[in-house]
């Protein structure tokens, strides 16, 4: 049979009186279109591929049971792709819908098999439960424009879908399950107006590596199970200062190798990271005082122990549970009780230190799998009957705590200590150390001002009770060569408010751009500087005084990096200055990301340009709080105080 396109001109429920071909392929509707005209089409024409609904639009129906819909009793509304529309049409591969279309109801492209892509009209509002469920040939979706409503399930099972873009103008929760198991989906980018993320958004998306997440995202909740089983590998919250919770097994069996949960996240609930076998580092929100069940269960190639903050009060059942890689965990001070299983299976544990002066409260088999008798469990002097008379605690060799800053396990604390710890930082080098004594200051990673810490101790100096992290609002500025040879120096400028004693920076350097060595400048009297290797082109270097002395003056030359290259630099070579940490005397952490430097020229940090083309942009501080939007770079900071601004895609200072 040959297969023919037709175009005709119809009113709502008579498509059936003017439609004579019912084999075409291709089929354009003017006119108005309701409920039963698409009953129609999916019904009686079995080899539609192409359907253009661009000059048609769809009316309000009131079906009842006898109409045959598959609504039943159900009010159709105006402008909406009804429910169940076109579902099931299975050789239907082209769409163009209404221009006018305010919704998509339920269903209504559900098993759609072959339709490969689907442009939403800017007048779309909804999105409805399992719209696009199952469309398994869909590769493509940009949710924009109007769209307030996404249902959940809307694009589940869409097992071709590689890209998508959720970016509409107003405030969206995405619906449970919106896109779970796509998976072959890896590019997801989320607009600043996403304010939640359903239950099991992206559950089961195997390729999903990374998100996008817009600065100033108004993102508040990310909830039970939405990256669970996911291929997610890296997931970067810095532009998400609204974020409130986390839910349940949320990044259960991801492939996270590194994460940091910013300290304004308030609620974690259990097992967010369950069985995340792959990593390595990690950060929770420094005032975190309950460790939910099962939270960090399998996670056993965690560097040291990060989760005991100094903050943390209760920890839950099954919490470290399987963590076999630790031989030494430390309980902060404020902690009262661990819950049932909370460290069984720490096979390999050797040491505790207890700072409670009262034993916690354990619930059942707290050390199931340890070997008590054999691990020594160091409390303060005056604790040590309490220990040794409670239960399951008396099975520890109990006795006096070691020393704060200890790191080699020598009995004292030196400069052995401190060479221990940069060797640690800079190399990676770990041996004749116990690295979960790294880190000195409490506050969930080995950093500058531990090495800080531990001159404060030699020195007999006292850091803070609790030192805390602090965004670093401060400027730095870089100032490349002016050589196009293979050496080439970089100069960074501090401007400081604050009196820093200490400083570190991860070094990312292109493949053929090696970190040679580095210099302080005159505002660094007294001060050491060390620059290791710590991966592939990946440097750290660290700064500090043995005898705890700030940098001399608050603007200047701090130091400089040399660099080699085996080819001449060019004006596109760069590097870039990460994890970058500052440190005062009393070890509080003050701390930023991501700053690209160039080699050749200009500095890393500019002031404010014109753009060529004077594309509009927002202005963000180091928050990620949106404060201008949609102005013109030559306007962007005008009347603003002094300090560093987001603009657009830039870095800037403002003085």
């Amino acid at each position: 049979m040959h297969l023919h396109a037709v175009t005709v001109t119809s009113t709502a429920g008579k498509l059936s009186t003017v439609l004579t071909n019912l084999g075409a392929s291709s089929l354009t509707v003017n006119g108005t279109i309701d409920a039963r005209d698409f009953k129609f089409i999916t019904d009686e024409m079995p080899n539609l591929k192409a359907l253009d609904l661009t000059n048609a639009t769809i009316v309000a129906y009131n079906s009842t049971l006898a109409d045959g819909l598959l609504a039943g009793s159900y009010h159709f509304a105006n402008n909406t792709l009804p429910y169940c529309a076109l579902m099931g049409a299975v050789k239907l591969e082209t769409v163009n819908l209404p221009t006018n279309l305010t919704a998509i109801d339920y269903g209504a492209f559900a098993g759609c098999t072959r339709l490969k892509a689907i442009n939403l009209p800017a007048s779309l509002r909804k999105i409805g439960d399992d719209a696009f469920n199952t469309c398994s040939s869909l590769q493509q979706v940009a949710i924009t424009g109007s769209v307030s409503v996404l249902g959940s399930k809307a694009f589940a099972h869409c097992t071709k879908l590689t890209t998508l873009i959720l970016n509409p103008t107003g405030d969206i929760t995405i619906g449970d399950e919106a896109f779970a198991d796509c998976q072959a989906l890896n590019s997801v980018s989320i607009g600043t107006s996403i304010t939640a993320l359903g239950n099991g958004t992206f559950n089961g998306c195997k390729a999903l590596k990374k998100i996008q997440i817009a600065p100033g995202s108004k993102l508040e909740d990310i909830g039970d199970m939405t990256f669970y089983r996911s291929g997610l590998e890296e997931l970067d919250l810095e532009y998400t200062p609204h974020l409130k919770h986390m839910g349940a097994w949320a990044l259960a069996h991801t492939k996270l190798k590194a994460f940091s949960i910013p300290s304004h996240v308030k609620t974690l609930d259990e097992g967010t990271l369950f069985y995340n076998n792959l990593l390595t580092t990690l950060e929770l929100p420094k005032n975190l005082s309950y460790l939910p069940d099962y939270m960090l269960a399998g996670c056993d190639h965690i560097h040291g122990t990060p989760f005991m903050t100094q903050a943390l009060a209760n920890i839950g059942d099954f919490a470290l549970f399987n963590q076999s890689q630790h031989f030494s965990i430390n309980v902060p001070v404020r902690v009262y009780y661990i819950g049932s299983y909370a460290m069984a299976g720490l096979s390999n544990l050797q040491e505790i230190s207890s700072e409670p002066l009262e034993a916690p409260e354990l619930g059942e088999n707290v050390w199931a799998g340890v070997k008590q008798s054999s691990t020594k469990l160091y409390v303060k002097e005056e604790s040590l009957d309490d220990y040794r008379t409670a239960m399951q605690w008396k099975n520890f060799l109990v006795d006096v705590a070691h020393t704060r800053g200890d790191i080699n396990n020598d009995g004292y604390v030196n400069t052995l200590d401190v060479i221990a710890e940069r060797r640690y930082l800079t190399e990676g080098n770990s041996e004749g150390i116990i690295i979960d004594r790294t880190d000195v200051t409490g506050n969930g990673r080995t950093d500058i001002a531990d090495i800080v810490a531990i001159f404060n101790i030699i020195n007999g100096r006292k850091g803070a009770p609790y030192p805390q992290q602090y965004w670093f609002e401060d400027d730095i500025e870089t100032l490349g060569s002016e050589t196009s040879t293979r050496k080439a120096n970089i100069e960074i400028t501090l401007n400081n408010t604050i009196n820093y004693t200490a400083c570190q920076f991860d070094i990312v350097t292109p493949s053929h751009i090696s970190i040679e060595g580095a210099a302080l400048s005159g505002r660094g009297l007294g001060h050491e500087i060390h620059v290791g290797k710590t991966g592939s082109n990946l440097y750290r270097m660290v700064c500090y005084s043995p005898t705890g002395d700030d940098f001399e003056g608050y603007s200047g030359l701090l130091l400089t990096l040399n660099i080699s290259s085996t080819k001449n630099f060019s004006s596109s070579d760069y590097i870039t200055l990460d994890r970058i940490y500052f440190a005062d005397y009393q070890e509080n952490v003050y701390y930023n990301n991501h700053m690209k430097v160039s080699i050749i020229g200009a500095s890393a940090v500019e002031n404010i340009t014109v753009d060529e083309s004077d594309k509009p942009v927002n202005v963000y501080n180091t928050q990620g709080q949106l404060l201008r939007q949609n102005v013109v770079p030559s306007q962007a900071t005008q009347g603003l105080p002094a300090g560093i601004y987001i603009v657009g895609d830039k870095k800037v200072i403002v003085r």
